[in-house]
């Protein structure tokens, strides 16, 4: 009886195998990325991309979704096309709906889908804020579809963007004074010269008395 039971064990488990009624775990596949890669600071009044990426997707077809800014720091000039692998992804629309708000929805031409990662869009953008702001750049409602219509999951990631703040401008310098030149000394007076009156006397004395007695032997010759 034992032994029956045994043998009836192992054929119902053999059936359940053969039959497909064994329980197979599913593959474990990794949910598809899409994130804003924006550079961290820019400076004001300058242009900058910022990419919208996907990581690895398999029999990519299409997608929609929204893209959000601050419009009294960003400006959206212009959205084009991407790149998966050595697929072109085109852009077929890029609306602003609201302020600060574009939908974009973009197919992949033919019916194959495209399977690798890459970028789904490139965003250029213009900085008319001032030094100090920031925006963040935000993905909302989006949707990825594969070949067949169906839906592929997806996690969608944003980012942000900073504006520089301006470099001071250091004050200008006044000019140094001209280098002044130094007054001149006030020169002292010449000490006046005072007249030894005795010694002029004696001077004058002696050429009259030489004058005379000149005189006096002048006439006595004459009067020989």
């Amino acid at each position: 009886m034992r032994r029956t039971t045994r043998i009836l064990g192992i054929v119902t488990i053999t059936a359940l195998l053969l039959g497909g009624g064994a329980v197979v775990p599913a593959a474990v596949t990794s949910e598809v990325t899409v994130s804003i890669d924006a550079p961290d600071e820019i400076a004001p009044d300058s242009d900058f991309t910022a990419n919208v990426n996907i990581s690895e997707v398999v029999d990519f077809d299409g997608c929609n979704y929204d893209v959000s800014f601050d419009t009294s720091v960003l400006r959206l000039d212009d959205v084009t096309s991407g790149l998966i692998g050595s697929a072109t992804i085109p852009v077929d629309i890029a609306n602003e709906i609201s302020l600060g708000t574009w939908t974009i929805v973009q197919n992949v031409p033919g019916l194959d889908g495209v399977s690798s990662s890459g970028y789904l869009a490139i965003l250029h953008f213009h900085i008319i804020g001032s030094g100090g702001d920031s925006s963040s750049i935000s993905l909302a409602n989006g949707m990825l579809s594969d070949n067949l219509a169906q839906e592929i999951p997806a996690t969608w990631v944003g980012d942000s963007v900073g504006v520089a703040a301006a470099e001071a401008t250091p004050p200008p310098t006044a000019p140094s004074p001209p280098p002044t030149a130094p007054s001149p000394s006030p020169t002292a007076p010449s000490p006046a010269r005072t007249i030894n009156w005795p010694v002029l006397w004696g001077v004058i004395g002696g050429i009259v008395a030489v004058g005379i007695i000149a005189f006096f032997r002048a006439r006595r010759k004459k009067a020989y």
